[in-house]
């Protein structure tokens, strides 16, 4: 079982733990799952998001080697900006997703825990002649995701910058130790949870510090610590696709509505020829949506839809679920669910299998909040 650095943090405040991203033992809950997602939606919350994969390529030939690898423009980046990106099969299916950014002398990947490895691998075979290094961050490193309407004045109160909110999706600000913050910290925009967020990355002997300085000057802004679950109902409700759940090596980007994901300009990748097929040629069979659940207590309790569980439309399976959850800002069950081309369109309705019997929906355009 694997923990992060700030788990001593977390059991000091009460947290509950869990088994989350194959071996990692993460706090899924501070209070409860309702007060910290609305903590979010309507103030700020923080949570340690250190189980991520991290990795840095150096070398002269860094961006050129990233360039031809991943489904995303890299060669035309510069210091400080920073793209969404896919690592294909060569039959387009997706092997990783990740946050790329560029930083003086470093190009800095974060990735799913489930993917920390095999990206890793992947990307190592692909090295010949060319002069780049990959380093494994993720142990001497850590990550706090810092989310809400009162995200940018924390996080500029506490590292000293400033115009922080236009600030694109994806690129970062690097802030040097000094007199306010004695650690490096590298700010990344991520709007994972439908509302303004940043990751901060930090050495892991700087992670405690950092924790505490948030949750210091937080206070003003009524922070509350956010554990996995409701990260996990926050990202399903703005619909954002994780791997190990959306995001698979049976999944072409397409299919999951990642377009952001792709440059069509950009030439030769792996994976490129199938992906470009089915944007010009073709269409995919599927595409992710989201699901508004009927005939399911509102109590997030008694949400029994599983992941994997079969959708249907007049008795024809015609898809499957992949992630569930009770939605409090919507008041209602949602879910998340691949399905066929024919019941794509927002109001179509459909059934889910439960271990209760099946129960009606409604098929919605992504995300559920506009």
């Amino acid at each position: 079982m694997k923990t992060t650095p700030l788990y001593h943090i977390h059991e000091q405040f009460g947290a509950t733990f869990g088994k989350r991203h194959q071996d990692w033992d993460v706090a899924v809950q501070f209070t409860d799952v309702v007060s910290e997602h609305h903590a979010v939606r309507n103030s700020v919350g923080i949570a340690d998001v250190s189980y991520r994969g991290r990795y840095g390529l150096s070398g002269e030939d860094r961006a050129k080697f990233l360039h031809r690898i991943i489904s995303n423009n890299v060669e035309s980046l510069s210091v400080g900006q920073g793209t969404y990106a896919t690592l294909l099969t060569n039959r387009g299916k997706i092997i990783a997703d990740m946050n790329v950014y560029i930083l003086n002398d470093v190009i800095g990947i974060d990735t799913a825990a489930e993917t920390t490895e095999s990206l890793f691998d992947e990307l190592d075979k692909y090295i010949i002649a060319d002069d780049v290094e990959i380093s494994d961050l993720t142990p001497e490193t850590g990550a706090i995701a810092v989310h809400g309407p009162q995200a940018p004045d924390l996080v500029q109160a506490v590292l000293g910058m400033n115009e922080l909110t236009t600030l694109p999706e994806r690129h970062s600000r690097f802030r040097e130790p000094g007199a306010l913050f004695d650690y490096a910290v590298v700010c990344v925009r991520t709007d994972t949870t439908g509302e303004t967020g940043y990751t901060l990355y930090i050495a892991a002997d700087g992670l405690e510090p950092l924790w505490e300085r948030l949750m210091c000057e937080g206070e003003q802004f009524n922070i509350q610590p956010i554990g996995w679950d409701a990260l996990e109902s926050l990202r399903i409700e703005a619909g954002t696709p994780r791997y190990g759940t959306e995001l698979t090596d049976s999944i072409i980007p397409l299919e999951a509505e990642l377009e952001h994901a792709i440059d069509f300009e950009k030439g030769c990748y792996i994976g490129q020829e199938i992906v470009a097929r089915m944007k010009y040629r073709g269409h995919p069979n599927r595409l992710l949506r989201g699901i508004e659940v009927q005939g399911v207590s509102t109590s997030p309790e008694c949400l029994e839809i599983h992941q994997d569980a079969r959708v249907f439309s007049a008795d024809k399976e015609v898809g499957w679920i992949t992630s569930s959850t009770f939605a409090p800002t919507l008041g209602k069950p949602i879910a998340l669910a691949y399905v066929r081309m024919a019941v794509t369109e927002a109001g179509s309705r459909i059934q889910i299998e439960t271990s209760e019997g099946q129960v009606d929906g409604t098929v919605v355009l992504l995300p559920f909040l506009t």
